[in-house]
């Protein structure tokens, strides 16, 4: 059946590029050889993919003794910033929250920090998140998080990177670009600047769940 209404189709056409070809048919023309090479060369990609991603061998059970290193980008201290560092907390032991300076709110953010964090993890005998101050001569903001991350996977080839994004989610859809452009650009550059070892998450605070 498939073949003969390739058969039916194929003379269909042939007839319509006779009959309307200076009308505009000869487009037809054009975009089926066209659209063969594009599914060809679609086909292919899919299954270059397929080859290179089909997996023989079994889990690696040693590297599981090493746990990963989580690390938050944060602004502020904010309930936004608290949920990303209980998140983080609960993925690894080790915790490295980034702020990039200048900004007025670093001293703050100092004071803060060992108010919220230093002082409650002190008093549950667990290991305190560090607070690492990015220094930013040009204001950039993304790039001396990126920096960091690449060279801390350097530092540790043993050893898997987890960000951990804080994301605000508004209630309506349409807030939702006036937020975390920051949180997607650095996710984006890290896919492609980044390795098989650096993992991205996003711990989502919600505005509805509070109002």
């Amino acid at each position: 059946m498939n073949g003969l209404g390739a058969v039916v189709t194929g003379i269909t056409v042939v007839v319509v590029l006779v009959a309307k070809f200076a009308e505009g048919a000869w487009i037809t023309l054009l975009f089926i050889p066209l659209a063969i090479v594009l599914f060809t060369v679609v086909r292919r990609h899919y299954h270059s993919v397929k080859v290179l991603t089909t997996c023989m061998v079994p889990v690696n059970t040693a590297s599981l003794s090493q746990p990963p290193i989580a690390v938050v980008p944060i602004d502020r201290w904010s309930n936004i910033t608290r949920q990303g560092i209980e998140f983080a907390s609960r993925l690894s032991t080790e915790v490295i929250a980034l702020h990039v300076e200048p900004a007025e709110s670093s001293e703050l953010l100092r004071e803060d920090w060992q108010r919220y964090v230093e002082e409650p993890f002190r008093i549950a005998g667990r290991e305190t998140p560090k607070l690492q101050i990015l220094p930013s001569p040009y204001r950039f903001i993304i790039i001396p998080i990126i920096q960091f991350i690449l060279d801390l996977s350097k530092k540790h080839p043993d050893r898997n990177i987890i960000v951990v994004i804080p994301e605000l989610v508004e209630d309506r859809w349409y807030e939702y670009f006036l937020h975390n452009q920051r949180g997607r650009l650095l996710e984006w550059t890290l896919l492609v600047q980044g390795n098989e070892r650096i993992f991205t998450v996003s711990a989502p605070w919600y505005v509805g769940e509070r109002a």
